[in-house]
């Protein structure tokens, strides 16, 4: 009897310990992928906000080519912005590259989604 007892016991910690290291180990798996999201978001927010500034010799019409090689999906017209794949340009009258934005709106200030 002191045998099971001495069994299950053991059995018992080991599955304790198994379970205690799957939960750091899920904790500390969380942890990486929410900092490898706030870098992709802060790195998606920079480069939007540099891509009007590195192609300004660029014309409409060229910005629209180069992009539109980049998607297999047609460009098309709405609320007033160029939308190519999941990527929305603005542009001026004057045909210049005001911003660039995503398809999904996460509350910050985007041209291409009008207030409501």
């Amino acid at each position: 009897m002191k045998t099971l007892i001495s069994i299950l016991t053991v059995l018992l910690l080991g599955s304790n310990a198994y379970w205690l290291f799957a939960l750091i180990d899920t904790g500390v798996t969380l942890t990486h992928r929410d900092q490898h999201i706030r870098d992709l978001k802060e790195a998606n927010k920079e480069l939007s906000q540099m891509i009007p500034m590195l192609i300004k010799s660029k014309s409409k019409a060229e910005i629209v080519e180069i992009v539109s090689n980049l998607t297999a999906e047609e460009p098309f017209e709405k609320d007033g912005c160029i939308w190519i794949g999941r990527v929305g340009l603005k542009f001026s009258v004057s045909g210049e590259l005001l911003s660039v934005s995503k398809t999904w709106n996460t509350g910050e200030v985007a041209p291409c989604f009008p207030a409501f």
